[in-house]
């Protein structure tokens, strides 16, 4: 469950992100309908980056609530793309002040809808334990917008998530996908929402149900020797078979629509799945439209490649990042928390125009997104993309995110009401997403 600032339980604000350079009218909300009941107060407001002893503005005139809601209303120009912190001063100090949070954007950053989502999820058709569709209500109950199912070897699961979630008229989206790990290959692919398979190319037994048979199908072998004979110049100590397989398979997954993603390569199989001069070639010659930057990985595992990221920063190359879970199975486990890994730890925050395919892919590609790491009972670690878009997600996990997981979990306790047929469900689903939908809106400047 992530986590809420108390003065952001206490009162609500709206909307929250707004543009720069432009007069907005703010409703701040007592969501405690006595918290202000007979107590005198004055506003301030202070941009983050501004100095303490620079309020942008003090004493802003108010205009009272009408009952039974309790707050006020109010206007202010907030000049910089920034956070800006909105403090609830009582003078006769029987209560300590109060802060709520404003985010001034840019046009580009504020056309654009945060979603949580994960790239990466199994189900019992490869090594899981749930089935597709159960998995995508767990999601949402979680405060996820969208997810994908990833079996290993086989796309034919997700498309029955897809399909089983098909007749539902609501903001969260299964997309279907694959994991893609070739005979003899060590590296894993994941392909997001590509309508070609890459593992039906390779592997020679195609069934849902031998995910585990490897066999190379004899035209994966061929094309592995020729673009192998391409590979002329590269170094000693990256490996010829890893490159082009990658190679190959991000091919498919393009010219399917979809985004080709390295997972995990630092994940410890017994070494690492993929040796660093090798991961650091195919990242440079943008084999890859993204990197698993944290995904279901130890802890120890996690850091490294995250450091190993930063410095392939450092060295100028440009990396798209998205965060997954590598989720197994989205139940609780009895097994104490440093002992088990929940799907809920890592998470990719994006910014696109829409949730659809390709205003995701757009966006990842773009550098709109970041990505969450967040182990059971710590607080979120953002991790990788732009300094801009790690302030705006670290304001956004605070003031946003919490509430709308709350939110969410409803929904997805309709979802699995829905899918285990229970008469009205979807109706009582639909009309609360659409519900909550309008609320959330109101967050949001548009």
């Amino acid at each position: 469950m992530l986590h809420m600032p108390t003065d952001a339980a206490l009162f609500d604000i709206y909307p929250k992100i707004v543009p720069t350079n432009k007069e907005i009218t703010f409703t701040l909300q007592a969501l405690d309908p006595h918290y202000l009941q007979d107590y005198a107060c004055t506003l301030s407001v202070y941009g983050i980056n501004g100095g303490p002893k620079r309020p942008l503005m003090t004493d802003i005139p108010c205009e009272p609530l009408r009952a039974p809601q309790s707050g006020f209303r109010f206007s202010l120009t907030l000049p910089t793309e920034q956070e800006y912190l909105i403090f609830i001063n009582f003078p006769d100090k029987q209560r300590s002040k109060k802060c709520v949070s404003v985010y001034a954007l840019e046009d580009d950053l504020l056309a654009r809808q945060p979603l949580a989502g994960d790239f990466h999820a199994h189900t019992f058709y490869s090594d899981g334990k749930e089935g597709p569709a159960f998995v995508a209500a767990e999601y949402r109950k979680n405060g996820f917008d969208f997810a994908t199912v990833t079996d290993h070897r086989r796309m034919a699961s997700s498309y029955l998530g897809v399909e089983a979630l098909a007749g539902l008229d609501t903001p969260f989206v299964l997309y279907h996908g694959e994991e893609v790990h070739p005979n003899a290959i060590q590296q894993h692919v994941v392909s997001f929402a590509a309508d070609k398979s890459a593992n039906a190319f390779a592997l020679l037994e195609k069934s849902l149900e031998t995910w585990r048979d490897t066999s190379a199908d004899p035209a994966w072998v061929e094309e592995i020797a020729r673009v192998e004979a391409t590979l002329t110049d590269l170094p000693e100590d990256v490996e010829r078979t890893e490159v082009a397989s990658a190679m190959i398979v991000s091919k498919i997954i393009r010219e399917g629509g979809g985004m080709a993603i390295l997972a995990h390569p630092h994940w410890l199989w017994p070494v690492h799945n993929v040796a660093d001069p090798t991961t650091r070639y195919m990242l440079k010659a943008g084999i890859f439209d993204a990197l698993e930057l944290v995904g279901g990985m130890r802890w120890d595992e996690q850091q490294t490649q995250i450091a190993f990221y930063e410095q392939l920063c450092a060295e100028g190359i440009n990396i798209p990042v998205v965060g997954s879970s590598d989720m197994h199975s989205c139940l609780n486990h009895p097994a104490p928390a440093d002992q088990v890994h929940y799907f809920t730890e890592e998470r990719t925050v994006l910014f696109a125009k829409s949730n659809t395919r390709e205003d995701i892919i757009k966006a990842v590609k773009d550098g709109y997104s970041t990505t969450i790491y967040m182990p059971v009972g710590n607080y979120p670690q953002i991790c990788g993309g732009s300094y801009r878009m790690k302030c705006y997600a670290n304001f956004l996990m605070r003031e946003y995110f919490p509430r709308h997981e709350a939110r969410c979990y409803a929904e997805g306790c309709l979802m699995h009401d829905y899918l285990a047929g229970v008469v009205g469900a979807k109706e009582q689903l639909e009309s609360l997403a659409a519900y909550n939908k309008a609320l959330e809106s109101r967050y949001f400047y548009r």
